[in-house]
């Protein structure tokens, strides 16, 4: 008898935080559980494609671009029903926004038995259409999974989905991949001052999911004002750098701030700093949040959106009221003065890290909830 199928269905195959964490998930997954699983994206392929398939895991690339340009949903949802009626799944798992309000309904007319969609927080899809679509859409899920308890309550008060609908499951990260580098091992070299303490940011310099990394870089600004020996190590990219990197050389500071654009060796890079500090006004959640505590670095987060869910303030790192540059700043300024806080509590972020936020622990409750045990 064949295992049961799981179906992913998430809308594009580009990087980003949904797309890595549903990496992260199956890999695990296919070790563990008794569950087959193909994955399939709405729109072109891309490079995480191809990370499912190096997991031996079959992809659909459906690149329904033409309809959803000509806004002919109902093409989509009658394209992706006919393919659940050919493989009839046991289960579709359906991620990001355009998969949860198309892929949900095409699930149900195609009669698969369980439906379940994974909300990581589209907080810029909130106009009035898409709300609504919101609303009808949990109709067709038996529940949707939400990546932290303040996501839940944006989810709630602006989309009015059932709170029975909504789970919380915080998101994960495969410990594995993160190395704390060793106090003696030499550290990679960036374009910043000899000796400077490192903080490091990661995330998009776009503008439509807005990191605030011009707050980090002014905060830098007023450290090193302060007379703190600091730089800042920037990784991502995006139509914001330019002006980033104008506004860190007119705040005098354009050889403290290294711009290092998208890297593939991020774990690394993360290693080799001190600190990790975050700006933007409400995260979900924040999985490189995850990530450089897994690195053994402190981090140093805004009190708004789910990623304070992750810091434990004053043990594993600090929070910030949101927004707020000087006291980012103030931040900043004490960590770098204190070395052996920085080493307690980067050991503290590794041990809480591995203790909650393991991709392990994460499906163990997943698949709990699908009726399987590891």
């Amino acid at each position: 008898m064949p295992q049961p199928l799981i179906y992913h269905l998430i809308d594009e195959f580009r990087l980003g935080g949904a797309q890595t964490h549903l990496v992260t998930i199956l890999a695990d997954a296919q070790r563990r559980f008794p569950y087959r699983h193909r994955v399939g994206g709405l729109f072109e392929d891309g490079p995480i494609a191809d990370d499912f398939r190096a997991l031996g895991i079959e992809v659909d690339v459906f690149d329904l671009r033409a309809a959803f340009q000509a806004r002919r949903y109902d093409r989509v949802v009658a394209k992706l029903s006919r393919r659940f009626r050919e493989l009839r799944p046991d289960l579709v798992e359906a991620h990001l926004t355009w998969s949860r309000l198309l892929g949900l309904p095409a699930a149900a007319a195609a009669g698969v038995p369980r439906r379940v969609g994974f909300e990581h927080g589209d907080i810029y899809m909130r106009s009035r259409p898409m709300r609504v679509a919101n609303f009808v859409g949990q109709l067709a899920a038996q529940e949707v999974i939400v990546c932290s308890d303040a996501l839940k309550q944006w989810v709630r008060a602006t989309h009015r989905t059932s709170e029975r609908r909504l789970e919380v499951l915080h998101n994960c990260v495969d410990v594995n991949r993160f190395v704390p580098r060793a106090s003696d091992a030499p550290r990679a070299a960036f374009a910043l001052p000899d000796g400077a303490f490192r903080f490091v940011t990661v995330g998009t310099l776009g503008r439509g999911v807005n990191k605030r990394v011009d707050l980090s870089i002014r905060a830098t600004a007023l450290a090193v004002a302060a007379g703190a020996h600091v730089g800042l190590v920037i990784v991502g990219d995006g139509e914001q750098r330019g002006e980033l990197e104008q506004l860190a050389a007119t705040l005098g500071i354009g050889d403290r701030v290294a711009f290092l654009g998208m890297r593939s060796d991020v774990p690394a890079i993360i290693a080799s700093c001190d600190v990790f500090v975050h700006a933007a006004p409400f995260e979900p959640f924040g999985i490189v949040c995850l990530e450089a505590m897994a690195c053994g670095l402190p981090v140093i987060v805004p009190d708004q959106g789910g990623i304070s869910e992750a810091v434990r303030e004053g043990e594993t790192g600090l929070i910030y009221p949101t927004l707020d540059v000087a006291a980012l700043a103030r931040a900043m300024t004490n960590v770098a003065s204190d070395r052996a806080w920085v080493t307690t509590v980067g050991a503290a972020a590794l041990a809480d890290v591995r203790a909650r936020f393991t991709v392990e622990r994460y499906n163990d409750r997943l698949y709990a909830r699908y009726g399987i045990a590891s």
